[in-house]
C-alpha cells in the first residue's frame, strides 16, 4: 500500500534521536514517500548508514534542511514549502506514534470518510513521580489536540495558511484553531502520539518553559481570553482591597462599627482553600488524572507546582502586556 505522503519533522535532537525516530518510521505498516527534516540545532545530523540503506530499500526520500535557531513553526513552514506530495503529515522528534499501523489505519479513516484531514492527538507520557505530578498540573492525561500527528490534505494547509514564524511555542494551537474559519471536513486523529519531552524533565526547566514559552505566545489572540489570567488577577485585587478595609475604616471613619474581625486572615485561608480545591483535584481531574493518584497527599504536590507554573505565567503575560503597551507608546 503506497501513497503520496509528505512526513514534516522540526527538529532540535540530536544524532540518537534522529536514527530512532527514522527506526520507529521504518516499522510502520505505511511508510511515507518522502521524510522532510528541518534540523534546527547547531550539529549536522549523521544518519546510520544501515538506515540509509533500510530508507533506499523503502523507497523513502530523506531531505534534511539545515535552519540553525529558527522555530518549530518557521521549520514546519520549510517543510511545507519544500514538500511535493498530496497528503501532509506533521510530527515531531519527541512526539511519536507507537502503533505501527497509527499512518495507513488513519489514512483509511480519511478515504472511507472522505475527509479533508486530521487533527493530531497527543498523549503525554510519564514514568517518574516527579513527571506524573508535572504532567497532572499541566497536560493531563488526556490526548490534546495538536499539530504534530495531523494528517492533512495538501489543499487544507495551503487554505489555511503557513505557521507563525515568529514565536517559540503556541503558533500550532493558533494554526488549529484558523482551521474553524473554513468549512473542512476534519476530525481527530484515531490514535494518539505519544510524547516524549517529560522524561527527565526537572521543575526548574519546566518552569523555564512555561514562562518562555508564554512570554513568546501571550499576544496570540487564543490566549487572550484565557480565565485563568484574570482570576489570578482579580484575586489580587480582591485580596488587597479586603487586607485595607479594617485599616481604612479604623483610619477615616473612626468607628468600630464596619470593623470585621480576621477578616484578612479568613479570606486569605478561603482564597487558598479554593485554589487547593481547583487546581490540586477539580483541574488534574477534568484532564483525566486519577482521583487515586492525587491522595492522600500527591494534591499538595500538584497544587504547589500548579501555583509556581501559574506565577511564572502571570510574570510573562505581564511581560507581554508591559512590551506591547511600551510598543504602543513609542
Amino acid at each position: 500500500m503506497k501513497y503520496n505522503i509528505s512526513l514534516i519533522v522540526p527538529s532540535l535532537s540530536d544524532n540518537f534521536y534522529i536514527n530512532d525516530f527514522l527506526i520507529n518510521i521504518y516499522l510502520w505498516t505505511l511508510v511515507p514517500s518522502e521524510i522532510i527534516i528541518i534540523n534546527t540545532s547547531n550539529k549536522k545530523y549523521r544518519i546510520n548508514k544501515t538506515i540509509k540503506k533500510i530508507l533506499i530499500k523503502k523507497k523513502i526520500k530523506l531531505l534534511i534542511i539545515n535552519k540553525k535557531g529558527i522555530f518549530p513553526g518557521a521549520a514546519r513552514n520549510v517543510g511545507i514549502l519544500k514538500s511535493k506530495c498530496n497528503y501532509l503529515v506533521f510530527l515531531d522528534m519527541n512526539t511519536l506514534p507507537y502503533k505501527k499501523n497509527w499512518l495507513e489505519s488513519n489514512l483509511k479513516y480519511i478515504l472511507r470518510h472522505k475527509l479533508d484531514g486530521l487533527i493530531g492527538q497527543t498523549y503525554y507520557l510519564a514514568n517518574t513521580h516527579k513527571e506524573k505530578i508535572i504532567r497532572a498540573s499541566t497536560y493531563g492525561s488526556y490526548p490534546l489536540n495538536t499539530v504534530p500527528g495531523s494528517i492533512f490534505k495538501r489543499h487544507v494547509v495551503e487554505k489555511n495558511g503557513l505557521f507563525n514564524s515568529t514565536i517559540r511555542a503556541g503558533e500550532d494551537t493558533e494554526w488549529i484553531i484558523r482551521l474553524k474559519k473554513y468549512n473542512f471536513n476534519v476530525k481527530k486523529c484515531l490514535y494518539p502520539v505519544c510524547y516524549k519531552g517529560l522524561y527527565n524533565v526537572s521543575y526548574l526547566s519546566m518552569i523555564k518553559k512555561w514562562y518562555r514559552n508564554y512570554s513568546q505566545s501571550g499576544n496570540l489572540p487564543h490566549l487572550s481570553t484565557q480565565k485563568n489570567f484574570y482570576f489570578f488577577l482579580l484575586f489580587i485585587v480582591c485580596f488587597f482591597l479586603v487586607f485595607n478595609w479594617n485599616i481604612y475604616t479604623f483610619n477615616k471613619i473612626s468607628s468600630d462599627q464596619y470593623w470585621v474581625p480576621h477578616i484578612t486572615k479568613f479570606f486569605l485561608s478561603s482564597a487558598i482553600l479554593l485554589y487547593l480545591l481547583i487546581r490540586g483535584f477539580f483541574y488534574p481531574i477534568k484532564k483525566k488524572i486519577s482521583f487515586k493518584f492525587l491522595i492522600p497527599y500527591n494534591f499538595l504536590c500538584v497544587t504547589i507546582n500548579s501555583f509556581v507554573l501559574d506565577a511564572a505565567k502571570l510574570l510573562a503575560f505581564l511581560r507581554v502586556t508591559f512590551s506591547k503597551s511600551k510598543k504602543q507608546k513609542k
